[in-house]
């Protein structure tokens, strides 16, 4: 139910004021984003907000005017422009120069320019590269919001750890203005919220300028349902006004079920209501009428459940499902421009194939941290064998394994910090960002969700590969055998490699657990130098599930799936790709995936499926003619001697020479044994300058090549 707040303004107001606190959506629900946007991170993601005033400015600031992207009027006037201050302060005078303290007080005030809205007493947190103000529009015309988002501020002289993020918002068509209070981590705001026409025109929400945050204990939830907001309305109250709230609609249902049409009516109108008419429509159809029967004063609410579901139809389409509330207490309503709420609902056949939930994990070696979350990824893998796990090394520093492939996934989808995780690149409820942490079997959570749900498209891999060429000829084929929601679909190709390690920096793992008694990392590594000896590092640590690359890239080939595609119509994708010299042939997996490409909206790029193939498990072409692969033996190994022997046999008479690789694939010796003769053969690899480590042999007779991996152990 919706609580009334009192409001003190002068009678010339050209404003009413509603309140919804913790109304569990935004105003309208047009932004479903997750409410940890910024600052930086939200503007360089390309998830579609700009900044307004940038992240580190410590000063009392304006922003630069900015156009309003639709026509809007404030006090009954056109206005096209507006800036904003970084106290709290978004104002329609764009000629006013000086900028409203941190420190609010009671409005009207002189600090304050006319024609103003404010979640005034905000300060910029000093020195944060995670705060700002930042701005988006929502929805399509006519229905549109303007967001402009203070995220991450903080109260003004506060310290220690805490955030608090708070938006105004702009809507077309109805001119409404929301103040909404969405997120807050131990900031203990004192606020002014309000609009400010002049000097004897005020509407100030009842308790300012001492507004705390009303969310939930801790408050740190990133979806809105914790959120509340104040609705300011152009002109007077009506006697009898029903606004629709809220419609509790699913975006996707199955062909032929029944869905209920839910949602939450509430009183805008100076007399109590006691019935409305709830209505609804599919696709513009024939309209179905419900009666309500409530007792709420302004601005209480009450949800409802119409007496008439919608039978889902249109397999492969979207329905636009219209609902609207009219004749409260059997009069005319006096505010039509809230009446209405749409839905759009896609509808499914039901049909699924098994789900092979992508686990991509990402980390590095120099996160401390991360032999933890290595654990819990090996963990996972055991009780759900059909997870595919990723190694993607990076969103912490870098590290010899981190590739161009993997900071895309982490400047697009990540949230710069490890061991975090995406499980199908989904956002999943409570989340800020689809790579989320460990923390209370999160994780597992994730993947078991997943696991248990099946997918709507059938992916295949098979293919070949050239021992000698060392090229891999695959193809992924794709079938869907249901619909999914239209959108940008992409066939991608994962090279991944198990059990790398090596020493020295890049390679060794940094480990938190040495002196945590009964974790598996417990006294492993060399400890760091005091005061850090709680923290050791790994020589020879083994990365598991390793990304080494992606093709054709790492958002995939758009060509593959059709947008007018058939069902269980099969769709291929050929990858030829030459392997480096330095890969293990037996630890490569390649992993096939079909997701969404979200463009500028980091929440919308889901897997619809994987799957996963062992390159050692394909058919070679040269797997039953390729003797000298077949005859090579390779001793000591590992080998804590100068040098190691290879043998082999040769079918005629060829050059032999051998190059050695370490495991970034930088050639480290070459040596030429010249012509030699059919026959059993055996030459003598000096190493006596490898350093210990993991190093990759590439012998080369004749026109024929063939790797094998050796380790230095001296």
């Amino acid at each position: 139910m919706c609580v009334a707040v009192f409001a003190s303004f002068s009678a010339h107001a050209q404003y009413y004021l509603n309140a919804f606190p913790n109304i569990g959506t935004n105003p309208g629900g047009i932004n479903t984003d997750p409410e940890q946007p910024f600052g930086a991170a939200g503007v360089t993601t390309g998830d579609g907000y700009s900044a307004l005033i940038a992240n580190g400015i410590t000063a009392l600031q304006w922003s630069a005017s900015q156009t309003i992207p639709f026509s809007f009027d404030f006090n009954g006037s056109p206005v096209t422009s507006f800036k904003v201050s970084n106290s709290g302060v978004l104002t329609f005078d764009v000629s006013a120069t000086t900028v409203p303290p941190f420190n609010n007080d009671t409005i009207p005030n002189a600090s304050i320019p006319n024609n103003s809205v404010m979640a005034w007493g905000l300060q910029q947190s000093v020195g944060s590269a995670n705060d700002g103000v930042i701005q988006k529009t929502f929805g399509t015309a006519p229905n549109r919001q303007h967001w402009v988002t203070f995220a991450s501020f903080s109260a003004p002289g506060a310290t220690g750890s805490q955030w608090t993020y708070w938006s105004i918002v702009l809507e077309e068509t109805t001119n409404n203005i929301y103040v909404v209070d969405q997120r807050n981590f131990n900031t203990p705001l004192s606020l002014t919220v309000g609009i400010q026409i002049d000097a004897n025109t005020v509407l100030q929400v009842s308790g300012s300028p001492n507004i705390a945050s009303n969310t939930v204990a801790g408050g740190n939830q990133s979806d809105p349902l914790d959120n509340t907001y104040w609705e300011f309305i152009q002109g007077s109250r009506s006697t009898d006004d029903a606004r629709l709230l809220s419609i509790d609609i699913p975006s996707s249902a199955v062909n032929a079920t029944s869905v209920p049409i839910s949602g939450e009516v509430a009183n805008n109108g100076s007399a109590a209501l006691n019935s409305v008419i709830v209505n609804w429509s599919a696709n513009n159809g024939a309209v179905n009428s419900d009666t309500l029967s409530v007792s709420l004063t302004s601005p209480n609410s009450a949800s409802f459940t119409h007496n008439v579901s919608w039978t889902a139809a249109n397999p492969g389409a979207s329905n636009d499902i219209k609902v609207w509330v009219s004749m409260p207490n059997g009069n005319m309503d006096g505010n039509a421009l809230n009446d209405t709420l749409s839905a759009s609902v896609f509808v499914t056949t039901g049909n699924t194939v098994a789900r092979n939930p992508l686990f991509e994990e990402f980390t590095t070696a120099v996160c401390q941290f991360c032999p933890d979350g290595h654990v819990i990824q090996e963990q996972i893998v055991a009780a759900l064998p059909q997870v595919i796990p990723v190694g993607v090394h990076a969103c912490f520093n870098t590290d010899a394994m981190t590739v161009n492939e993997a900071l895309d996934l982490c400047g697009t989808l990540g949230n710069n910090s490890a061991p975090t995780a995406m499980v199908d690149r989904t956002l999943f409820p409570g989340n800020a960002t689809v790579a989320f942490s460990r923390a209370a079997s999160a994780w597992n959570n994730a993947c078991s969700t997943q696991a248990a749900t099946g997918a709507p498209v059938d992916v295949t891999l098979t293919g070949n590969y050239n021992f000698v060429t060392r090229l891999m000829d695959i193809d992924v084929d794709v079938s869907f055998v249901d619909f999914v929601e239209p959108g940008d679909i992409r066939v991608s190709l994962m090279l991944l490699e198990d059990s790398l390690s090596g020493t020295g920096n890049g390679w060794a793992q940094y480990n938190a657990y040495y002196q945590v008694t009964g974790h598996p990392w417990f006294g492993i590594g060399t400890p760091f130098p005091a005061p850090n000896q709680s923290i050791s590092f790994i020589n020879g640590y083994e990365h598991r599930h390793v990304l080494r690359d992606i093709y054709p890239s790492t958002w995939g080939d758009a060509s593959v799936v059709p947008a007018n595609y058939q069902l269980n119509t099969n769709y291929s994708r050929n990858f030829q790709e030459t392997l480096d010299v330095s890969t293990d042939l037996d630890q490569v997996y390649l992993v096939a995936v079909v997701s969404y490409f979200g463009g500028g909206d980091a929440s919308n790029y889901q897997v619809l499926n994987a799957r996963e193939l062992k390159l050692n498990t394909i058919v070679s072409v040269e797997e039953n003619t390729d003797a000298l692969a077949q005859s090579l033996k390779v001793y000591p190994n590992p080998s804590d001697l100068p040098y190691t022997y290879m043998e082999f046999n040769i079918d005629q008479m060829a050059n032999v020479q051998t190059t050695v690789t370490d495991i970034t694939g930088k050639v480290v010796a070459v040596q030429d044994f010249g012509t030699m003769s059919q026959g059993n053969q055996r030459i003598q690899l000096n190493t006596d300058r490898l350093e210990n480590g993991f190093y990759f042999v590439n012998l080369r007779v004749g026109e024929q090549e063939v790797s094998r991996k050796i380790s230095i152990l001296k």
